[in-house]
Formats: structure tokens, C-alpha cells, sequence
């Protein structure tokens, strides 16, 4: 499974624009610039969990493929979608926050010992990169 594993972030471009999008006030920014944010990932079949240890908080996530879904970000929006696999190490996630309803899309591929993470929102696109612990 191309996702297996512990991934910690280590660069990220243009992460500050999802961060005004959701509307995370400017000091909550400021930490979550320099947050080293940790994902453990694991796959069983199409279902998957996720425990992501940020300086938020540690929270757990659990969701099958093709299954709507809800979830709280780390900064406590709610959001509702769902993760499809597009390639053996590639997922693509539709979402809402709730209950405005703003859409956003959330794609996660592994390449070997990396994981990048693409967030569109808005019309402008983040990305995290996570290497492999």
C-alpha cells in the first residue's frame, strides 16, 4: 500500500492561502506555518485511517473509499466528501465546508519515499510535501 506509513511535513508552497480560505484568524496562520505536521496512515483494503499529530491538536480519521464522509480539520471546520483512489498512489478527495457549503479538492500521491498533498480552493492551489519516517 503506497500510503502505509508515518509522514512528516517538510516544505510547503502556498499553504497560507487555504489557511485565509477557511478562514483561520492570523495567528493561528503563524502556527500552522511552522506546525511539523505528522500523518500516520494506514490501509486496509479501500478503508483507511489517518491520526494527524499537528500543534492543534491529534486527531483520528476513518473512511472507506468511494464513502461520503465527515470530518473536522484541524482548525474545526466541518467539512463532508469523499476520497477516491485514481492510481495505486494517487487519492483524490471532493469536500464542503460546512455550512457554507465552499468546495475543495484534496489530492494526496505518494512518490516513493514522498507524499505530496494538493489542495484547490478558491482558484489557487496549495501544496505540502511529507517525507517518509
Amino acid at each position: 500500500m503506497a500510503f502505509d506509513g508515518v509522514w512528516k511535513v517538510f516544505d510547503n508552497d502556498n499553504f497560507e492561502a487555504f489557511l485565509i480560505a477557511l478562514g483561520v484568524p492570523e495567528t493561528g496562520r503563524k502556527m500552522a506555518m511552522k506546525d511539523n505536521l505528522q500523518m500516520d496512515i494506514k490501509q486496509e483494503g479501500n478503508k483507511f485511517t489517518i491520526v494527524e499529530k499537528s500543534c492543534f491538536c491529534t486527531k483520528t480519521s476513518e473512511w472507506s473509499l468511494n464513502e461520503e464522509f465527515e470530518n473536522t480539520l484541524a482548525n474545526g471546520s466541518q467539512v463532508k466528501g469523499k476520497f477516491n483512489l485514481t492510481s495505486a498512489n494517487r487519492l483524490e478527495g471532493h469536500f464542503k465546508i460546512l455550512p457554507d457549503g465552499k468546495e475543495f479538492i484534496t489530492i494526496r500521491e505518494a512518490q516513493g519515499d514522498t507524499l505530496v498533498q494538493i489542495i484547490k480552493i478558491d482558484g489557487q492551489d496549495t501544496k505540502r510535501f511529507f517525507k517518509k519516517q
